[in-house]
């Protein structure tokens, strides 16, 4: 077994639970093992390790001068998640350096190693934090809210020291290693995916207002149930995605008030995430989301509470780098698609302060955020040594 192989195995081991699937979020016991078991590995390459005031994990292997080539992802899950998203970004990034080594390859500028703190913001609904603070875009007041401090604190962490994260100034370009989470690459027998742009995201909590009452006596004619109004806005969002080819809707995590099974909702509570790669798309959400929701809310006789939860702008990645890895793949003899990303990632804050590039491998069945989700060993092994030439040339 390759390396790479195990440390994906040894990787999937920490968080796993008896269906399959793994839970690592951010600031548990989880994650730490998975952080400390990273650190090990990259310790034992030789490169200077930490854990900085964020819970990023960086590996910076300090050769040459100037800024340095930052590689990597993010080992936090969603719950109970599959194996490969994220994790295997941040292996194939020590596979990187463990290779380079092996060639004696003597770097004219630093390559740092990085595993993002909770991009995947399942505990909290922060997304992507470790990034954000890593480039300077504390939202102190907003993490405050979400219960971060306390979270933190129970971690032995330093809420107050988010903001000394911040460290993309001494970065020049930044590239990520990840699986595809979709079916294009599978469907079109295509090797590698070169990522073009990443989707602007936008999350609300909506919560309806009505009134609980008795769900045999109340007529159906006076009642203001609020699950209606949930459930209307679920399918609005979704028929209007499917309207269009540039946006998808997505309502994620649902709940009703007071949740007797004879009891009228009385309140309904429920996330709504929105997305798409264009920008012109990207401005129209916002409103969209809100007229659709004030006409039910009016329609249905029901009080709306509306809160944007996160807004990531759509971004295009480094057409320069993305040539690097075009590149890179065909000296492997890979075929290449150049294709958007419908996910969100942890290069999409990087590239807002420096050049930024993902490479993709097919994900089976285009299943992610599941137990089931699974990339093919020799996918992994392409999708590193791809990776693994484009650092050399960018670095010697």
């Amino acid at each position: 077994m390759s390396s790479l192989r195990a440390d994906l195995e040894a990787a999937a081991r920490i968080g796993a639970d008896e269906h399959g699937g793994i839970s690592r979020f951010a600031w548990t016991s989880e994650l730490a093992q998975a952080n400390a078991w990273l650190m090990e590995r990259l310790a034992e390459l030789g490169v200077e390790v930490e854990l900085d005031p964020a819970g990023n994990v960086l590996g910076r292997w300090e050769s040459g001068e100037g800024t340095a080539v930052l590689i990597g992802s993010h080992l936090d899950t969603v719950p109970s998640g599959g194996r490969y998203d994220g994790a295997l970004g941040v292996v194939a990034a020590v596979d990187v350096v463990r290779r380079l080594k092996a060639e004696g390859v003597e770097p004219r500028r630093p390559v740092w190693v990085v595993s993002f703190n909770d991009e995947e913001g399942a505990r909290f609904q922060t997304g992507m934090l470790g990034s954000r603070a890593f480039c300077g875009e504390c939202d102190l007041a907003d993490w405050r809210g979400r219960g971060v401090p306390e979270a933190m604190v129970e971690a032995g962490r330093d809420f107050a020291a988010l903001p000394r994260a911040g460290r993309v100034q001494e970065v020049g370009a930044f590239l990520e290693l990840h699986i595809e989470q979709g079916p294009v690459l599978e469907r079109l027998g295509v090797d590698l995916g070169v990522v073009t742009a990443i989707t602007g995201i936008l999350g609300f909590r909506a919560r309806f207002l009505g009134e609980a009452n008795h769900a045999g006596t109340t007529p159906m004619e006076h009642r203001r149930d609020a699950l209606v109004g949930a459930a209307r806005a679920v399918l609005a969002l979704r028929d209007a995605a499917r309207a269009r080819d540039d946006m998808t809707a997505n309502v994620g995590v649902i709940a009703a008030e007071p949740g007797g099974f004879n009891v009228v909702p009385g309140a309904a509570e429920f996330t709504i995430d929105v997305r798409s790669p264009s920008p012109r798309r990207f401005g129209e959400l916002e409103p969209f989301v809100r007229e659709t929701l004030t006409a039910i809310a009016d329609e249905e006789g029901l009080g709306l509470e509306l809160a944007e939860t996160h807004r990531k702008s759509p971004v295009e990645l480094d057409a320069g780098l993305q040539d690097v890895l075009e590149e890179a793949a065909r000296e492997e003899g890979a075929t290449t698609l150049r294709m958007p990303s419908g996910a969100g990632h942890d290069a999409m804050v990087l590239a807002h302060h420096v050049p930024a590039a993902m490479l993709f491998v097919p994900s089976r069945g285009g299943v992610s955020h599941s137990p089931d989700e699974h990339t093919a060993a020799d996918h992994c092994e392409l999708g590193a040594s791809v990776l693994a030439r484009a650092v050399r040339r960018l670095v010697t």
